[in-house]
């Protein structure tokens, strides 16, 4: 069955969201009036195009789920300008006309020097809610370093629960306090371990710090230069996050995220 097929036979109850893994850090929600959100989709090799001198070290290795054009997006989130989040070479088949664009002033300005409607593009700054249809989003502190210093993760509350992204981080405390003051239910963290992101140990530890339910990984596997073993986080969790769940998809398959008792 095509991925697309799949997401549409995919039946949300109310007080429930679809969360699919798309690859990399690409994610995307169906809610249960059927709208879909994505966030960071990458579905081209824009990136090994773009840094030709790293030779094979970005070259895609998972191929994507679907077509990009085969979207048809609600809402499109972006956390930061880095390719294999806002992809260049996709995001025309990905926007569509009632398509809203959620991301930081970097990448909106290039969206808008691309020809995209200005209408459409949303800049958030951190700690200021946006209220959304059937949840609301507050765009928080992340850790990227001097890679891209207006990156951002998001919370996303749903009402009966709530959805952390982390996006590109390092496990820098003092960066991170808004998160682990929420206790969102459910948390997707990087494992890569390459690019001042967390590990899948270093994961773990933030996944206990944040008190999470639900931890899913991401951001490995895509790429040579990447790097990430899941494996690491399957042994440390048990120890450092004994409460929570790791759920450890493969591409195409979804968490359904319902209320926490």
């Amino acid at each position: 069955m095509r991925f697309m097929e799949r997401v549409g036979r995919t039946e949300v109850k109310q007080g429930e969201a679809a969360i699919f893994w798309l690859g990399q850090a690409g994610f995307l929600i169906k809610t249960a009036k059927g709208r879909q959100i994505a966030i960071d989709p990458y579905f081209s090799d824009c990136v090994q195009r773009l840094i030709p001198e790293k030779g094979l070290g970005f070259k895609r290795l998972m191929p994507p789920v679907c077509e990009a054009g085969e979207f048809d997006l609600d809402v499109l989130i972006i956390s930061h300008e880095h390719n294999d989040h806002f992809d260049v070479d996709a995001v025309r088949d990905l926007v569509k006309g009632k398509t809203a664009v959620y991301t930081n002033c970097l990448v909106a300005e290039e969206m808008e020097r691309m020809g995209f409607d200005k209408a459409q593009l949303h800049v958030m700054k951190k700690g200021q809610w946006e209220e959304l249809e059937e949840f609301r989003m507050l765009p928080v502190d992340c850790d990227h370093g001097e890679l891209a210093p207006e990156a951002l993760g998001f919370v996303l509350d749903f009402g009966f629960s709530r959805l952390y992204y982390a996006g590109d981080t390092a496990l820098t405390v003092d960066r991170l306090k808004v998160p682990v003051e929420m206790k969102p239910e459910v948390a997707i963290l990087p494992i890569n371990g390459a690019f001042g992101n967390l590990d899948g140990a270093e994961a773990a530890k933030y996944a206990g710090m944040l008190g999470c339910r639900v931890c899913i990984p991401c951001h490995f596997w895509t790429f040579p230069l990447h790097h990430g073993d899941p494996q690491q986080i399957i042994d440390c969790i048990g120890k450092e996050a004994p409460e929570c769940e790791l759920v450890l998809l493969c591409q195409g398959e979804a968490y359904r995220m319902g209320a926490f008792s």
